[in-house]
């Protein structure tokens, strides 16, 4: 089933739509203790580098966010006070994550989720709809299929500095659209190298991500 969701009380759709952020969420886990429920999870942030300081910020003002550890992603624990039973709906065990959710700048979630069991799918979407917390839900997806294709988070291997500037900076300037809005000389004179240079840190870039994006 993939669906689209916005709900006041969400930690991380309000930042990403106050900064212009684009979020890769990946729940990791999940326990009970004391009356609230722990989430572990995974955060892909992509944005401006100084929206995304502005929203890591935001996180640590938070008093629901635990625990908040940066590096090559973003690791957060957060906590929620369980009141009534739509958390064990929402957070079954028999719920798989195959894609992660994704905040986006309108404020709304969009996630993709499987379940062996068809009721199991059918609380969720009834724990959503009957929330007094949930101020949009939107099924737009739902059937039964094989499972074709499955996320596992891979981080991408750490790139030299010079490789990692100059796919940035493609990606960034829309190299890769189409038709494409730069050249590799426009994109070598904003590096302040030769044509050569930035091309041979490109290509390099592109042979290690490559296989990753491609794998089967």
């Amino acid at each position: 089933m993939k669906f689209k969701v916005k709900h006041g009380d969400c930690i991380f759709s309000p930042l990403a739509e106050k900064y212009n952020l684009h979020i890769e969420f990946y729940p990791m886990n999940h326990y009970v203790e004391n009356g609230f429920l722990f989430t572990p999870s995974i955060h892909i942030v992509k944005g401006d580098s100084g929206d995304i300081k502005k929203y890591l910020r935001g996180l640590k003002k938070n008093n629901r966010v635990e625990k908040l550890e940066v590096s090559k992603v973003i690791f957060a624990l957060t906590k929620e006070r369980i009141e009534g039973g739509d958390y064990e709906a929402v957070y079954n065990p028999k719920i798989l994550y195959i894609t992660p959710g994704h905040n986006n700048p309108d404020g709304f979630e969009i996630w993709k989720v499987a379940s062996w069991d068809r009721k199991v799918l059918q609380d969720l979407i009834g724990a959503f709809e009957e929330s007094k917390n949930v101020v949009h839900f939107e099924i737009l997806r739902f059937n039964e299929k094989p499972l074709e294709d499955v996320y596992i988070l891979k981080l991408f291997p750490e790139l030299p500095k010079k490789q990692k500037y100059a796919i940035k900076l493609a990606y960034g300037s829309s190299y890769y659209s189409y038709p494409k809005k730069t050249n590799l000389d426009k994109l070598a004179k904003v590096a302040g190298v030769s044509k050569q240079t930035f091309q041979e840190n490109l290509r390099k870039a592109e042979a290690k991500l490559m296989p990753l994006i491609l794998r089967k």
